[in-house]
């Protein structure tokens, strides 16, 4: 670049002591107030600014133009990319302080010149960090990305080197110098040049330090064939008047290709170094100074190019290589997922199957037509056959033939997509010819065409339940028939009661009803079942205690039914309460005995009183005399024969066995 004072903003070549470590971390971590970096980093920051100042002193080979690459802004655009914003203060303080130095040691412009220069530069590189900064998400540690080296392309080649070029070139001008036409396209291309060579070769550098990087035999050499390659074909396409420039590019991709952005950036700096070499061996040799000025802007345009195909390149490799761990990444990812959702579902189906077979009710799975695909042994132990042998048939093949309509219209309900599930009780039929009643509920599974694709059948057994249903309602019909058979005999007690004692009716009732009642007792505890004698007697007798000593009750263990209970039991209580009034329980000294036997299927009961008062044959049959004979005659159909024997009531019942059992 053309101009005689090389004032520039500080570049940030060397990395702090407060901004060690990973830039954006560091940025997100950091809770420190100060911006001032160490000194040591101050130092060593003005130490490179200078070198590179003197690389771009070096590398000014047209004549009359003392500049023509200038690479310290390009450190001082990385600088400004790598470190926090609040810092970016003493950097350009610094840098001024370079600038100044450079122009002492190199340059002997005026104060005015210098000033105009370091507020072109200034401002340029400023705007350069500021639009950079905001689209990368600054501080960034490396350029990694496609659009991050396209960015710097854009903003820090091509963009704002004009804003430097434009106020430079104005300065010089003003000097009397050179023209503003003339200057603007010199300087333009020398800060374009010298931000491209120095931006990612400061990036490399300071990360390189950073990680303490260590290169290997084979890298290095590797490194130092792609140099001597590129010193070679540079030289010799120079020495050749630059018709193979077209090559020069190719040692630049290798190295980017090999080592990405440190291979890019080291290799378009030895290209550059080689040019500058070749440019002072013209210039010795007093070859024109269009003639040399003409090349080296070729070399300026060829440098352009093979460092941004480089940087580019980079780019996309790094990016490919990320892309490549991240789908790595991600392929572990996934597969760390499936094996995980393998386990779940391999841990479902282990739980699936541990429910389906050992479920306490019957599973099956049915297709829409009906067959039984699968089953548990459940289901197979309840139709009495095993799993494999029903597996395959319909399932109306088990269902009674008068349930499976009802069946058939569920099934047709589902396959209109009216609904999806359903429940019945229904009959099946066993393998040994039995019924077994089974609540059944139905759901439906459906393919994403709504057709059904299977039907999860639960079928309970609730047989038990249902003979409990039927126990029941058949006792609510013989309550319902013993109810009324009930009141009818109290109907008749009331009346002939009333009609034989109208005297003494409450108290002759009362009493019968609470023989009435004491049978009941007995039949409802005994589930309204068949009653055994022995317990029914002496249920009759038990208001008697103070005298049960007195009464003696023999006979085999005998049944009787619900219908001859209620008439032996009115009997028995009839003539105990005649025996305590009148007969030998009225006295101290008499007794009663009642006794029964069995003979095949003749029975045989009697009661047989002794040692009472005399007995005469009443003149008239009162209700008690009706309920001895006629009504255990007509209820057992048996022989009644009552005897009023001077010695005691005699009572003889003869009938057979199986009517006393038959209600």
């Amino acid at each position: 670049m053309k101009r005689p004072f090389s004032a520039r903003t500080p570049s940030t070549g060397v990395v702090s002591a407060t901004d060690r470590g990973s830039a954006q971390g560091a940025h997100h971590a950091s809770k420190r107030t100060t911006t001032l970096p160490s000194i040591s980093a101050l130092l060593a920051f003005f130490l490179i600014y200078l070198l590179a100042a003197a690389f771009g002193r070096w590398m000014a080979i047209v004549p009359g133009a003392p500049v023509t690459v200038w690479p310290p802004n390009g450190v001082i655009i990385a600088a400004l990319l790598m470190h926090r914003r609040e810092t970016w203060p003493w950097w350009i303080g610094v840098g001024v302080f370079g600038e100044i130095t450079g122009n002492f040691l190199w340059y002997n412009s005026t104060v005015i010149a210098a000033f105009g220069y370091i507020v072109a530069n200034a401002v340029a590189i400023f705007t350069a960090g500021c639009i950079c900064a905001s689209r990368f998400g600054t501080p960034i540690r490396r350029l990694t990305t496609l659009p991050q080296v396209l960015g710097l392309l854009v903003i820090g080649v091509l963009m704002t080197p004009m804003i430097s070029a434009t106020i430079g070139s104005a300065f010089v001008a003003w000097e009397g110098k050179s023209s503003f036409a003339a200057t603007w396209p010199i300087w333009w291309l020398g800060d374009a040049t010298g931000t491209l060579i120095a931006t990612p070769v400061t990036i490399t550098i300071v990360n390189a330090w950073r990680d303490g990087a260590r290169l290997d035999a084979a890298t290095v050499l590797e490194g130092l064939v792609i140099a001597g390659l590129l010193a070679s074909i540079t030289a010799w396409d120079l020495a050749t008047g630059s018709y193979y420039t077209y090559l020069l590019p190719l040692p630049v991709l290798w190295a980017a290709l090999r080592f990405e952005f440190r291979g890019a950036a080291l290799a378009v700096v030895g290209l550059t170094f080689v040019i500058g070499a070749h440019g002072h061996i013209l210039g010795a040799a007093d070859s024109p100074a269009a003639s040399i000025a003409l090349m080296h802007s070729r070399m300026q345009v060829l440098i352009l190019t093979a460092a941004s195909i480089g940087l580019i390149v980079a780019a996309i490799v790094r990016q490919q290589k990320q892309a490549l761990v991240d789908l790595a990444q991600i392929n572990a990812e996934l597969e760390s997922r499936v094996n995980d959702r393998t386990k779940d579902i391999e841990a479902s189906r282990k739980r699936f199957e541990a429910t389906f077979k050992n479920a306490g009710v019957g599973i099956s799975i049915v297709s829409g037509e009906g067959a039984l695909m699968r089953v548990n042994d459940r289901l197979a132990e309840m139709l009495g056959y095993s799993a494999e042998e029903v597996e395959g048939l319909l399932l109306d093949d088990f269902t009674h033939p008068d349930d499976i309509p009802r069946g058939r219209t569920a099934l047709e309900a589902l396959k209109s997509g009216a609904s999806d599930e359903y429940d019945l009780e229904k009959r099946y039929l066993c393998k040994d010819g039995s019924l077994v009643w089974g609540h059944t509920t139905v759901s439906c599974v459906r393919d994403v065409d709504g057709e059904i694709s299977y039907l999860i059948k639960i079928i309970q057994d609730i047989t038990d339940r249902k003979n409990l249903d039927e126990n029941r309602q058949m006792l609510m019909n013989e309550v319902n028939h013993r109810g009324k058979n009930l009141l009818s005999v109290v109907k008749v007690i009331a009346r002939q009661t009333a009609l034989r004692s109208p005297e003494s009716f409450l108290e002759a009732f009362g009493e019968r009803l609470q023989a009435l009642a004491a049978n009941q007792d007995i039949l409802v505890n005994n589930g309204w079942q068949q009653v055994e004698l022995e317990t029914l007697v002496r249920g009759q007798i038990r208001h008697f205690a103070a005298i049960s000593e007195r009464i003696s009750v023999v006979g085999p263990p005998v049944n009787v039914s619900a219908h001859a209970a209620q008439a032996i039991g009115m009997a028995i209580h009839e003539m105990a309460t005649n025996a305590a009034k009148y007969g030998s329980l009225s006295n101290d000294v008499g007794r009663v005995t009642i006794s029964w036997l069995v003979d095949g299927d003749d029975f045989f009961m009697s009661w047989r009183e002794q040692d009472g008062p005399a007995v005469s044959t009443p003149t008239s049959n009162g209700f008690g005399t009706t309920v001895i004979k006629q009504l255990t005659a007509s209820s057992l159909s048996a022989d009644v024969e009552l005897t009023y024997a001077p010695t005691g009531v005699v009572w003889n019942v003869r009938t057979k066995l199986s009517t006393l059992s038959n209600d």
